[in-house]
């Protein structure tokens, strides 16, 4: 039976006043502190979490990922166009640096030993560094790897180095348009340079975060997480390296001979769609600081082939004879021209040789580059057969070419072209190309009916196997017209060369087509045609009955000489010859002449 608690026992078990007090203070200050810790902790991982986070990227950095070898650009026999070369830049944590045994000074000085760098310049980027409070200074970037080795061996305390990558371009200006060029840390910055980093530049590997505060790894820590670097690819171009020689010397040549603004050289293979040679004047050096005001500079580095919209003129005759030889409406239908017709599309026309042309039918039109034929034959197929077929060609759309800032052209709707409008686009008036789409167009005419993709890579190739990763292949965008049209467009250009506008253009020996171009400039500011400012243009195929090389050369306001046949076919001529050799397809009676006409140096 259990015994009842007195009153008097139960007072002296119950806890003492000051005891209670104790344990209320404790229970309180235990409430305090992880009130604190719970703060402390809420402050660490969200109110200040991005500046743990980089102050843990600042203490266990861990050594730096290793930078990917960058894959190089190659011709299309794999000679080198644009390759990178190793060299090495010296980092330092200044604040390390600091509280090291050396200092700030004594580093400097050590650095300098080592390297033969200025101590001086070393010390003061340090000392910015620690007022800063910065954990990685750049003191020196791409120097050669001799140079550092010593630096590397001797390990100071704060200072590492690591490996950057310096583009060199062994041809010099050799398609330095096609190419593009880099910032001296080597960022893409225009080109193929720029349109295809995403392949030459590789990917980095990561950095392992399984490191002390010295940078030591743990032993023990998992390391799977790490990502070796990914090496670049290397970009195999279809330029042949001999034409863009010859294509780039023939050109320097035009500009000394006729003083344009600018000038181009465009070369394709009719067959594929593959960029054979693209050269513009003026050029750059993609190794090299740019010289001249911020216009000079800006026209240096322009691809005009691919960037530059303009009137095509006369070139443009060809499509339309494509265009006319498809149409139900033709039925050898032949214009006279005095020299001037006072209604054509509803206001007079003048033809650019004014004692005209007499009875022209379409192979005439051609070879004497008849505007008032071109004008009525355009009207005579109608607007929207002729408009839908130069749509086929790709005229006023992107190409695809593979380069950076290609432009459009301007091609107008057809619910808003007048007569007037319709005859001017005969003759290559009220229509904007790129050089890109309109030798894409003549090719498409000339090489059987079909419109190839216009494209400047060949292949993407693994850098350390060197064997191709994808391969591009002719691609085929659409027919445009049947075998037959196109055979009888290419006899109307070989009339061009063997009696017409284009005969300074002929090779002994060779049947080849052309057309040549003459086309006055629209000024905004003058509000309507330039008189004697033109583009002048020569379009070439060769050989004319199965064409292996298509050839235009434009070149902007020249000085001296007045029209295509002049001032761009002998361009065309020079870099034909070369092709034709190249291709086994020279006579021997050519190549007596050819010694004279081809630049030195190719």
């Amino acid at each position: 039976m259990a015994q009842a608690v007195s009153p008097e026992t139960q007072k002296h078990c119950l806890p003492h006043p000051q005891a209670r007090g104790r344990v209320r203070l404790f229970v309180a200050g235990m409430a305090f502190l992880m009130l604190g810790l719970s703060l402390k902790l809420l402050n660490v991982q969200v109110i200040s979490r991005g500046h743990y986070m980089l102050l843990d990227a600042r203490i266990h950095r861990g050594p730096d990922p290793e930078a990917p070898v960058p894959g190089g650009i190659y011709a299309r026999d794999l000679e080198p166009l644009a390759m990178s070369v190793p060299l090495e830049t010296i980092y330092a944590d200044a604040v390390k640096v600091a509280g090291s045994e050396l200092g700030v000074e004594g580093t400097a000085t050590q650095i300098a030993r080592l390297t033969g760098l200025d101590a001086a310049e070393i010390g003061r980027q340090l000392e910015r560094g620690v007022e800063r409070n910065q954990h990685s200074v750049w003191l020196a970037r791409l120097l050669e790897p001799e140079v550092v080795k010593p630096l590397n061996e001797k390990r100071l305390d704060g200072v590492w180095t690591e490996t950057e990558y310096k583009r060199v371009y062994p041809g010099g200006r050799l398609a330095c348009h096609v190419l593009g060029k880099r910032t001296p840390w080597h960022e893409p910055k225009e080109g193929a340079e720029l349109r295809w980093a995403f392949l030459l530049d590789g990917r980095p590997g990561t950095r392992p975060r399984n490191v002390d505060s010295y940078g030591r790894s743990i032993l023990g820590a998992d390391s799977s997480g790490i990502l070796a670097p990914e090496p670049g690819k290397n970009l195999v171009l279809t330029l042949d390296r001999s034409l863009q020689e010859v294509a780039e010397l023939a050109l320097d040549q035009c500009m000394e001979r006729s003083a344009p603004k600018s000038a181009t050289c465009l070369v394709m293979d009719p067959r594929t769609g593959e960029i054979l040679a693209l050269a513009s004047r003026p050029n750059f050096d993609p190794g090299g600081a740019s010289q001249g005001t911020s216009e000079e500079v800006q026209a240096q580095h322009s691809n005009l082939p691919v960037v530059r919209q303009y009137e095509p003129g006369s070139l443009f005759k060809v499509l339309l004879a494509a265009a006319v030889l498809r149409s139900e409406a033709y039925k050898g239908q032949t214009y006279y021209c005095s020299g001037y017709a006072p209604d054509v599309g509803g206001q007079p026309l003048r033809c650019w040789d004014p004692r005209g042309h007499g009875a022209c039918d379409l192979t005439n039109m051609i070879t004497h580059s008849c505007n008032i034929a071109a004008a009525n034959f355009a009207m005579l197929i109608g607007a929207e057969d002729y408009h839908a077929f130069l749509q086929t060609l790709g005229i006023g759309a992107p190409m695809g070419i593979g380069l950076p800032g290609e432009a459009t052209g301007l091609l107008h709707p057809v619910s808003g072209m007048r007569r007037r409008d319709l005859a001017n686009l005969g003759f290559g008036q009220g229509v904007s190309v790129t050089d890109i789409q309109m030798l894409s167009a003549v090719c498409a005419v000339a090489n059987g009916g079909r419109l190839m993709q216009p494209h400047v890579v060949r292949a993407v190739m693994d850098a350390e196997t060197n064997r191709p990763v994808r391969e591009i292949e002719p691609l085929e965008v659409r027919s445009v017209c049947s075998a037959e049209v196109s055979a009888r467009v290419r006899e109307m250009m070989g009339t061009v060369i063997e009696r017409g506008t284009g005969h300074l253009a002929a090779i002994d020996g060779v049947r080849m087509g052309g057309k040549t171009g003459t086309a006055q400039k629209w000024l905004a500011d003058e509000g309507g045609f330039s008189h004697g400012r033109n583009i002048v243009s020569f379009v070439m195929i060769a050989p004319l009955d199965e064409p292996r090389f298509a050839i235009l050369v434009t070149a902007d306001e020249p000085t001296r000489g007045e029209h295509g046949s002049d001032v761009a076919a002998p361009v065309a001529k020079t870099v034909a010859m070369v092709a034709l050799r190249e291709a086994g397809l020279l006579p021997e009676q050519a190549s007596v002449a050819e010694a004279e006409d081809v630049p030195s140096g190719t």
